[in-house]
């Protein structure tokens, strides 16, 4: 069953089951902060309002309650996130 993933500030989508959090983002062209896209460094840490996240590898970054590293889980259900800084498009070329 595909999951909803809503970001506050009224974005949302339905990514496709095979992404990670982080890719399902980005293939949204919604700006996350990231470095390793492994679970080490935590810095795609966003806020995790709703829902249920699984990991698809136990993170090693400190992830305080509440948040969530995107480079390493998918919704488990309906997501609803806060992004650091807010909903940020990715602007393309043309």
């Amino acid at each position: 069953m595909a999951n909803i993933i809503k970001i506050m500030e009224g974005f949302s989508f339905i990514p496709r089951s095979e992404l990670n959090l982080l890719e399902a983002l980005e293939s949204q062209k919604v700006e996350v902060e990231y470095q390793c896209r492994e679970g080490f460094c935590g810095s795609c840490q966003v806020q995790l309002l709703e829902g249920e996240v699984e990991y698809t590898s136990e993170p090693i970054a400190f992830i305080p309650e509440g948040r969530i590293l995107p480079c390493c889980c998918h919704a488990k259900s309906d997501l609803t996130i806060e992004i650091p800084g807010g909903c940020r498009m990715k602007k393309t070329s043309q």
